[in-house]
């Protein structure tokens, strides 16, 4: 039969449904990142922001102390019953990663039907040796430092937000200093991918596709066009990849 009038497979009741997108932000951001998603993905993908403690809904909590230990409490609150995929901006990415990697473990817990990391450098690429002397710099100071490399937004000087915003920028770099994970361990069976823009300086492309080795199941990579904010940037490009994906991880395997 031709395969251009083969019918398609009927949509079961879960590929049907949205899928839950669990967003994590880049450093010293929180759920408003995501503020314009639920629009812009509607109505493939239902998206669930999280917030870390000590920003947004969660600013009376004290700040977290450590990526691990942040991601062994999110990891059995964020698999629910449901299918589900993790996507992360930066720091946001290895955190969606580390709560991946505790899920996977996990039998009792459903894996994510794919996990996005974007503009995220992989751990043995770490920024913890660029972040770790800036972390204590005078908030001006650290900020020149950090718009240099393309790590923040130029406009957050400006922004009424910013007395906010720098103190939760400062606990995620720390964060990030202090991950150190396992080089030797045994990467998880989890659908990976890594998605990185061409001029981003903090964490380009070829520094991406590095993301490889952290996986046993499928990685991909998609180059964007843009700076390290193009996830915000590039909505239309962002969306339809993301809907790609999505329809990839509902395919009957054959």
């Amino acid at each position: 039969m031709s395969a251009a009038l083969a019918t398609p497979p009927a949509a079961t009741e879960e590929q049907a449904a949205p899928l839950r997108l669990v967003c994590f932000a880049p450093a010293g951001g929180s759920s408003a990142s995501f503020k314009t998603w639920p629009k812009a993905l509607a109505p493939e993908f239902l998206v669930q922001a999280v917030d870390l403690p000590g920003r947004a809904t969660r600013r009376a909590d004290p700040p977290a102390e450590s990526l691990v230990r942040h991601a062994d409490e999110l990891a059995p609150r964020l698999a629910g019953s449901g299918p589900y995929a993790l996507l992360g901006h930066s720091l946001g990415g290895l955190l969606a990663y580390e709560v991946a990697k505790r899920i996977s473990r996990d039998p009792d817990l459903r894996d994510p039907e794919f996990v996005v990391l974007a503009g995220s450098r992989p751990p043995h690429r770490s920024s913890s040796k660029v972040f770790a002397p800036l972390v204590e710099l005078p908030d001006e100071q650290l900020l020149d430092a950090l718009t240099e490399i393309g790590a923040v937004n130029p406009m957050l000087r400006t922004s009424p937000l910013r007395g906010l915003f720098i103190p939760a920028l400062r606990n995620d770099l720390r964060l990030v200093v202090g991950y150190h994970p396992d080089p030797a361990e045994e990467p998880p069976r989890i659908s990976l991918a890594a998605w990185h823009a061409e001029d981003d300086h903090l964490a380009p492309p070829a520094v991406g596709t590095e993301w490889a080795r952290y996986t046993s199941g499928d990685f991909t990579h998609t180059a964007f066009g843009g700076d390290h904010f193009f996830l915000y940037d590039r909505m239309p490009t962002v969306a339809s990849t993301l809907r790609a994906a999505r329809d990839r991880a509902a395919r009957p395997l054959r």
